[in-house]
């Protein structure tokens, strides 16, 4: 069994958790994120066959949307072209830096591929290899970047909330906030990458990424199912790399699934890896699931017999939700306490303007899915050199309308 993940599993318990939360105080300080949001619709930047780039945002909020057709490696060849320049210097600047977060150097993420590689479907390794080819740097680059998620932790916050909780206006809402590392810069170049596979390939999806990683941890498709995660180590002792990487599950249920029962399937089902908590919401259906895993467990969690059942984490009826980890007081009891503050009226705003900022929770990445109107608020840490706070839930948000952009039609060549 390879035994890196625990090591970063340490720097992130011991350092990022006090960082966020200093004082271990439950009282409420409400914080309000009142900057606009942007709701405007992309814009056309370029193209490449099998390819389209539009941006949507302003500033240093801006989004690049890439919407990719064809073939794995017809995609991932796409998806390299179009970021040629802004590839190969990320991938080398990214794995470098987690690498050397986790206390070691880039043979961490060789070994964690080695043990994966067995367990990882063809089509994830034709469209690194298109890519690779698309932007010219080596296939081993790509795969190092794709495994970062697998070989550390991205502790994070997630809720899905139906019924008497949104009462007014009955929508499915889910909450994907990622708290992780945003000193190696992985924010630098945020993508919607929208996948508009070959019949028979799956359907269209969208991956909240960056520009050269292809594995799931944000995102939503077609059929209406939406991702969320969050690692940690509670079952540290039967973790291993062994089994497929969860980004790569979390896209296969983008990717292929069409309900909530085929996802809570593949989970599962799945050679599982590490200890990794999700959520999956489905808006035909109207309601989530939340989803304790390792190697060994998987226990599938609704609003009535939500764990760890304690005084900082007690059920909300027609919510599942966890705040940064398993377990975490600290931020358990903020998450809960303002989804009790708004029930019955939440929606996307009041999760941008309040419950976010109130929280602290989502400093790289955030995405709020309205599962039932199909749109998806949206955004990302400050890169260096960029203006404004830090964290992605203190920055502008972007509004995205989801139907438009899996209906989008590849352009006939000229």
């Amino acid at each position: 069994m390879v035994t890196l993940r625990p090591i970063f599993s340490f720097l992130v318990k011991s350092t990022f958790l006090l960082l966020c939360c200093p004082i271990l105080s439950f009282a409420l300080e409400i914080k309000l994120n009142e900057k606009p949001i942007y709701q405007e619709p992309p814009v056309f930047v370029k193209s490449c066959p099998n390819g389209i780039l539009e941006k949507v945002g302003e500033g240093d909020d801006t989004i690049q949307i890439v919407h990719l057709w064809g073939t794995p490696r017809e995609m991932g060849k796409a998806h390299g072209e179009l970021f040629k320049e802004e590839i190969a210097e990320h991938l080398k600047n990214i794995s470098e830096a987690m690498a050397r977060d986790m206390g070691a150097d880039l043979s961490i993420l060789d070994h964690v591929w080695a043990a994966a590689k067995p367990h990882v479907s063809p089509y994830f390794i034709e469209e690194m290899e298109g890519l690779a080819e698309g932007c010219g740097v080596d296939v081993q680059s790509v795969i190092r970047s794709n495994m970062i998620g697998e070989a550390s932790e991205w502790h994070c916050s997630l809720f899905g909330a139906w019924g008497n909780a949104t009462k007014e206006t009955g929508h499915l809402l889910q909450l994907r906030s990622l708290d992780y590392e945003v000193n190696a810069g992985i924010q630098k170049y945020p993508v919607i990458f929208v996948y508009h596979p070959n019949p028979g390939q799956g359907h269209a999806f969208a991956n909240f990424s960056w520009a050269g990683v292809i594995g799931a941890v944000t995102g939503i498709s077609s059929e209406r199912l939406a991702i969320s995660e969050i690692g940690d180590d509670y079952d540290k002792a039967n973790d291993t790399f062994d089994g497929i990487p969860f980004v790569f599950l979390l896209r296969d249920i983008l990717q292929f699934d069409h309900s909530l029962d085929e996802a809570t399937s593949r989970i599962k089902n799945a050679k599982r890896t590490t200890s990794l908590m999700y959520a999956v919401g489905d808006g035909e259906m109207g309601q989530a699931r939340a989803y304790q895993t390792s190697h060994t467990l998987c226990n599938v969690y609704d609003p009535a017999n939500l764990e760890p059942l304690v005084d900082t984490h007690p059920r909300i009826d027609d919510i599942v939700y966890w705040g940064m980890s398993w377990n975490v007081p600290a931020f358990d009891k903020p998450l809960h306490d303002m989804l009790q503050k708004h029930y019955g009226k939440l929606n996307g705003e009041v999760v941008v303007r309040e419950i976010l900022p109130t929280v602290r929770t989502g400093n790289l990445q955030v995405a709020v899915y309205d599962l039932t109107d199909m749109v998806v608020w949206t955004a990302n840490a400050r890169a260096d050199g960029e203006k404004g706070p830090r964290n992605a839930y203190e920055r502008q948000f972007v509004k995205v309308d989801m139907n438009s952009l899996f209906n989008r039609e590849k352009p006939t060549p000229q």
